[in-house]
């Protein structure tokens, strides 16, 4: 697999979600009202909502035919919601979503969908009578193939590319499995009882089905058996474990990037994470957690321990390939990457990563800096006007460029990117007690390594991925669908109703 050249650019964007009752019509007036709200948001917080859609103009007429179409008795609040995520797709980026108001409850179709290429296939039923489906390919839903479900699905919810909004279908979103999304992208679907599906199995048969529209509360997903047992998570974000016996080959699980005690200690450092951290707690140990969150924080589980335990048994055995898997991985923080980099590769790498990739530019709206970074606008033009690297201050809504001014030949500043690294990096007391001490810097790194993504591979997920092919592993499975030029730091928003 090949990404295209890197550069990671860290901006703003604005998932929305409405939030009057399901069923309730909301008037025209407040819809209006609503829809002015979620435009000066969009325009305030996203640093280009102008650039995949035709320009400023163009833009703002798809708004005024959103507000032309909102019926004089007013919508419910999905009506409302399929008509503005068309309008929020136009931006053309994979983090900004006017989120579906749904679980995954399998009220549309009752098939889990994964992507292979540019296909969708099944790879999990929750019905015990349909475990033949396992592996068939889809081909059409109520006769609309796959091919126009896709186009459709690209103006209904914003993708970096196509395999985001392949796996919007399949197992990123799982729309297909949702029957109020079902119902936006297929208004030829007229029936309330049933679906059509056609399907075509692995010998090449083609098996139309009709599905029952029927509630699944109590669903459990049936798959197909396991060819190699892997090391369970059990629960957890992270496990590692040797696959062969000779222990040659050792595989390292990362299913996220946030429940890790580094991360928590990182987030608590400028928020209060006692409530998340006590949920994760209860959740990991089926215990009630200390009534001292930083007791909490402490017994999380921790990746320096886990990340130590790898390298060090990979040298003793001699290890020669190492796979990472980061399938499903979302993103987080990117912390946990750059604690990789740190075991495998040691630490002048891990900064020599960061001038190639830390490169962020940043719009600096009042919500950007309400929703919490660790620096104030004058603490910001401080530190800038400081550093002379910039002879005036920047304002409210002004672009941040600070870090493209520190570049020369691409990369940037060595002493500049260390120093951001390693504040960030010191907000884990538990990571950085190791750091500078560097017991275990570039401690050991097989000759072979090897990155295995998925369309779910995502955000810091996509970045853990980057970095370790810079480094020089082998990325292999499916296209992610996550762009290396992104919208990177998510401010959420929610419509309120009056």
């Amino acid at each position: 697999m090949l990404f295209t050249n890197w550069r990671f650019l860290a901006l703003l964007c604005l998932p929305i979600a409405t939030a009057a009752p399901a069923e309730e019509l909301i008037s025209r007036d407040a819809l209006i009202e609503d829809s002015r709200q979620m435009l000066e948001l969009l325009e305030s917080v996203h640093p280009q909502p102008y650039f995949e859609g035709g320009g400023k103009i163009a833009f703002h007429r798809r708004f005024q035919r959103v507000l032309a179409e909102i019926p004089a008795n007013g919508m419910s609040r999905e009506d409302f919601r399929g008509l503005l995520g068309p309008f929020v797709a136009a931006v053309g980026d994979g983090h900004t979503h006017i989120y579906p108001d749904m679980s995954l409850g399998f009220s549309g179709i009752p098939l889990l969908f994964y992507v292979v290429e540019e296909s969708l296939y099944v790879a999990a039923v929750v019905d015990e009578e349909h475990r033949e489906l396992l592996g068939a390919k889809l081909e059409a839903v109520e006769g609309i193939e796959l091919g126009e479900l896709v186009n459709r699905m690209r103006q209904y919810y914003g993708a970096d590319n196509l395999y985001g909004t392949l796996g919007q279908l399949a197992n990123f979103e799982n729309f297909l499995l949702k029957r109020a999304v079902l119902r936006d992208l297929i208004p030829e679907w007229t029936s309330e009882s049933e679906i059509r599906v056609t399907l075509v199995t692995p010998e090449g048969s083609v098996r139309p089905m009709l599905f029952p529209m029927k509630a699944r509360p109590d669903w459990t997903l049936i798959r197909p058996e396991p060819g190699r047992q892997l090391p369970s998570l059990n629960g957890r974000e992270f496990a590692w474990g040797f696959v062969s016996e000779d222990r040659a080959i050792a595989y390292l699980r990362v299913r996220g990037m946030v429940e890790n005690k580094e991360t928590y200690e990182k987030r608590a450092s400028y928020s209060d994470v006692s409530n998340d951290a006590a949920d994760l707690y209860q959740s990991l140990y089926g215990d009630s957690p200390p009534k001292d969150a930083a007791d909490t924080i402490e017994s999380l589980p921790s990746l320096t321990t886990a990340y130590i335990d790898l390298v060090v048994q990979m040298k003793e055995a001699g290890t020669s390939a190492l796979v990472i898997d980061l399938r499903t991985n979302v993103g987080g923080w990117a912390l946990s990457a750059d604690m990789l980099v740190y075991f495998l590769y040691g630490k002048d790498a891990l900064i020599e990563l960061h001038r190639r990739t830390n490169i962020a530019t940043r719009k600096l709206s009042k919500q950007y800096f309400q929703s919490g970074p660790d620096q104030s606008l004058s603490e910001l033009n401080a530190v800038v006007m400081r550093t002379a690297s910039r002879a005036f201050a920047l304002t409210e809504n002004d672009y941040d460029f600070s870090d493209m001014d520190r570049m020369t030949s691409g990369l940037l500043d060595r002493k500049y990117a260390q120093r951001i690294v390693e504040e960030d990096l010191s907000l884990s007391k538990t990571f950085y007690a190791e750091y500078e001490s560097g017991d275990h810097s570039g401690y050991f790194h097989p000759k072979h390594i090897f990155v295995v993504t998925d369309i779910a591979t995502f955000s810091a997920g996509f970045m853990f991925a980057k970095y370790l092919e810079l480094m020089g592993a082998e990325v292999i499975g499916t296209t992610p669908s996550q762009s290396t030029v992104q919208m990177g730091e998510t401010v959420d928003f929610e419509i309120r109703q009056k």
